[in-house]
């Protein structure tokens, strides 16, 4: 019989050469993800959708490529996740009035009510993810990142960094006609 999970184990230390920004931002990212994964179980949201619920109960009645964009996530994706998350009956589209070609996004009800039921657990996991941190550091901390993001944002736009696609050639012999 296994045994029964002893929960989370104390991860060894982070490698000298792997405490720059980019390994630290991933591994915490991770770690955010996993946590948050855990709370969303049983609900058949991911992080991502989660992210989503909370961005457009913020920007109630914002317009989708607003939204996505400030979000960081593709508008394609993004229509994706929207589509998903109303065909569960948490978001609704409505077709903007000033720009019929364009969309604004409301939290439903059902989905009002799954914020609020759900925001108490991942508030405390926000909570314990800080923990080792004084007040005065988690405040810190959170500027901090808010003006590393905001001074770099351009660097955020979804896809920058992907490898672009290869493209096979319509020639043959070494691309030569």
């Amino acid at each position: 019989m296994p045994e029964p999970d002893a929960g989370p184990t104390k991860m060894s230390p982070v490698l000298p050469s792997h405490r720059v920004p980019a390994h630290l931002a991933r591994r915490f990212h991770q770690i955010c993800l996993g946590v948050t994964a855990e709370i969303l179980a049983g609900e058949d949201l991911t992080p991502p959708l989660w992210g989503v619920i909370a961005a457009v109960v913020e920007e109630s009645g914002g317009g989708q490529r607003q939204i996505a964009n400030r979000i960081g996530v593709d508008e394609v994706t993004f229509g994706q996740m929207i589509e998903f998350l109303e065909g569960k009956g948490l978001v609704e589209r409505k077709i903007d009035p000033d720009d019929r070609r364009a969309r604004k996004l409301y939290v439903t009800q059902a989905g009002a009510d799954l914020r609020r039921r759900l925001r108490p657990a991942l508030l405390a996991a926000q909570e314990r993810l800080l923990a080792p941190l004084s007040k005065a550091e988690r405040v810190a901390l959170l500027d901090m990142l808010v003006r590393v993001i905001e001074a770099n944002d351009s660097y955020a736009r979804p896809g920058n960094g992907r490898r672009k696609p290869q493209r096979k050639s319509k020639t043959t012999n070494g691309g030569q006609p």
